[in-house]
């Protein structure tokens, strides 16, 4: 049994037992879990009925990114009053800047436009843009926490408290999956127009072009128009979802969901599950506007609630034109704001810091995010581990590349071999390399001090340095080959090299170096013969006399063979096989065919004549009123003016003989002057 399960073992080998373990940590894992509980409720969007919710759905848990939700809300709200419009620029500070993922890229000091921060902090949930749009209503991040818990109690929201504008994790943020529902619903009803950005897949966000972060839904859920996702650690993976199939609209939000695609599956199951059980016609019932004056919270007693009041007031503009000013009046007010261009930048410089937005503290703790991971299906660091327990199995025990030299085997190598030591460093000195001796080396070695070998300087004259150091008798030669060593020398205007002739230069000039180009463009190339004219005959089969003599009809080639050296014939020989038989016979050429006349009309040279005028204007009257009568027989025909006599002769040519008489039968019968002319 042993040796069975040994053999196995081996068969198996060391990757595969590595897989085996790895798969059996991923098995013995436990999932991850979520930071809260899960919640959910289902809502008809028409009439606010609870269709369905989980016990817990009033439990006060963390709403993430869904706060974005109410900071919208205000956003569309205050655009609605008029206390901003999407065109205001806004500036940037360091504490929006500052905010940690997911963000647009803001930058501490640039101006963006309002309406950049509305799709950057609904599509793409930006931390970033949200305080933007928070500072830009109400100058601070905990005034507009104010203003928000305000709308919530107006609303409804009785278990909600916000502290931020982007829902991060911060201490006593909280709602409940019933309220975000209250939200979503009055959010929809509220401000339909601009409901319609969270069903964007994408958008221009001045910087950037911003996806949607819900396009999962959207994309994947028949009837999806909206509308906000949220992620944090201890939120999970929220949503708030609606869709509309066959006029019933749905509101779904789940808390804590462990993914976004447990996230998807559980949000798709809930709006099949209040699909079914929605009733196919209800009456549609609005949410009442928020009631700042008197909030949720009061009782009769106090001070109303809150500080905003929307009143239907009078006009404040006049549509008839302003007055011309006159002297002495004051300045327009867009006149002075036209002039004070710039001084809001120049107060923003000269002001006393602001701790509430002049600071890169983001407000909430180290390492908090918003930014939903990437999925993985594994825990987190699981595949980390796995991967090194894989490579660490795989690696090969011993490199492909050789092993560096070290440092001391000159050392060794001369301690055990001094002899081939002492010849290594003789080679090496005869090439010029400086080198300690074998016995100064070791010592130095042993004593541990680090001795730089540097090389002597390079001579002057290399070549001539090489051929000093070179033993008097040369290098060994090969047996069987005989090694010749001369000189070669130039002596009395000759080139003298040993077992050759001498030989001579031009005017005892030194032999030049012989080069390879030199040499070839010496060489001259041969000259190239004219080209003779061809001469063609003019027909392509040859005439021959009865003499057996080629009949050209080009004169030049003729009087070029009437003065034809026969040592330099004009044409080449050429070997012309014949037959003397009786039966060949020469073909002639053929007769040309004389054409005395062309016609392009197939035959229809006869043409009707309709009259003679005096104006060409009377002419070409005739010829359209029998053409618009007679379309049928002179369709073919081509009409035509033409001056004989001092008169203009209205006819119609190209006919056949056929056409022309039933023309002129057809006409005379309409009491309209018709005369046949045949082609003579």
């Amino acid at each position: 049994m042993t040796t069975r399960f040994g053999r196995w073992f081996r068969g198996f080998g060391v990757i595969g037992m590595t897989a085996l373990v790895a798969v059996m940590v991923i098995l013995c894992v436990a999932p991850r879990a979520h930071a809260q509980p899960f919640a959910a409720v289902v809502m008809d969007a028409r009439t606010g009925e609870i269709l369905y919710q989980t016990d817990n759905s009033t439990s006060r848990l963390h709403p993430a990114s869904l706060t974005k939700m109410m900071t919208l809300y205000i956003a569309f709200e205050a655009l609605q009053n008029g206390e901003i419009t999407e065109d205001t620029p806004v500036r940037i500070s360091r504490h929006a800047a500052s905010q940690p993922p997911s963000r647009l890229g803001l930058r501490a000091g640039q101006t963006i436009a309002f309406r950049y921060l509305i799709r950057a902090a609904a599509l793409r949930s930006a931390n970033d843009a949200a305080v933007a749009i928070a500072e830009a209503l109400e100058g601070s991040v905990p005034a507009f926490a104010e203003r928000m818990n305000r709308t919530a109690r107006a609303i409804g929201m009785s278990r909600t408290t916000f502290r931020n504008p982007h829902g991060l994790t911060t201490d006593g943020h909280l709602s409940t999956a019933r309220d975000m529902s209250i939200l979503g619903r009055q959010l929809y009803f509220d401000y339909p127009s601009y409901y319609g950005i969270f069903s964007r897949r994408s958008d221009n966000a001045g910087i950037a072009t911003v996806n949607n972060t819900n396009r999962l839904f959207l994309g994947s859920y028949r009837g999806a128009d909206g509308i906000k996702t949220g992620f944090t650690n201890a939120a999970g993976y929220n949503l708030t979802a609606m869709a509309e199939r066959d006029g019933v609209r749905l509101l779904v939000t789940v808390f804590g969901a462990r993914s976004s695609q447990d996230r998807l599956r559980r949000v798709s199951q809930l709006m099949d599950r209040g699909f079914r059980d929605a009733p196919r016609r209800a009456a549609v019932r609005r949410p009442a506007r928020p009631d700042y004056v008197r909030g949720a919270d009061d009782r009769g007693s106090g001070p109303a609630a809150g500080r905003v009041i929307r009143l239907q007031t009078a006009p404040t503009t006049s549509r008839f034109p302003r007055a011309r000013p006159q002297p002495g009046d004051a300045p327009a007010a867009d006149l002075i704001a036209a002039l004070s261009t710039g001084i809001d930048e120049l107060i923003e410089e000269i002001r006393e810091p602001d701790p509430a937005s002049d600071t890169d503290d983001p407000g909430v703790a180290p390492g908090v995010t918003s930014e939903e991971p990437e999925e993985s299906d594994a825990p987190e660091g699981l595949a980390e581990a796995v991967e090194q327990v894989l490579v660490a199995a795989v690696a090969p025990e011993r490199s492909p590349l050789p092993r560096g030299r070290p440092v001391d085997e000159a050392v060794t190598l001369a301690a055990a071999e001094p002899a081939e030591a002492e010849e290594e460093i003789a080679i090496a000195a005869r090439s010029g390399s400086g080198l300690l001796g074998t016995e100064d080396y070791v010592a130095l070695a042993e004593s541990g001090v680090q001795v730089p070998v540097t090389p002597p300087a390079r001579p002057e004259d290399l070549v001539a340095a090489l051929v000093e150091d070179l033993p008097a008798d040369g290098p060994e030669a090969p047996a069987g080959e005989a090694v010749a060593m001369a000189d070669v020398s130039t002596d009395g205007g000759a080139l003298t090299i040993p077992g050759l002739p001498p030989i001579p230069l031009a005017d005892g000039a030194e032999a030049p170096e012989a080069q390879p180009e030199t040499q070839l463009a010496a060489l001259e190339a041969p000259a190239e013969a004219p080209l003779m004219p061809s001469l063609e005959p003019v027909a392509s089969e040859l005439s021959v006399d009865d003499d057996g003599r080629i009949l050209w009809r080009d004169e030049e080639l003729l009087q070029a063979l009437s003065h034809e050296d026969p040592e330099e014939p004009v044409l080449a020989p050429t070997i012309v096989l014949t037959s003397s038989s009786d039966a060949d016979v020469v073909a002639s050429a053929p007769t040309p065919e004389i054409v005395t006349h062309v016609s392009t009309s197939g035959g229809r040279l006869w043409r009707v004549e309709l009259g003679r005028f005096n104006t060409p204007f009377d002419a070409e009257r005739v010829l359209l009123r029998v053409a618009l009568s007679e379309a049928g027989t002179l369709r073919n025909g081509v009409r035509r003016v033409t001056a004989r006599g001092g008169r203009h002769v209205a006819e119609v040519n190209s006919l056949t003989h056929e056409e022309a008489q039933l023309a002129c039968l057809r006409l005379a019968a309409r009491d309209q002057d018709c005369t046949v002319v045949d082609p003579s």
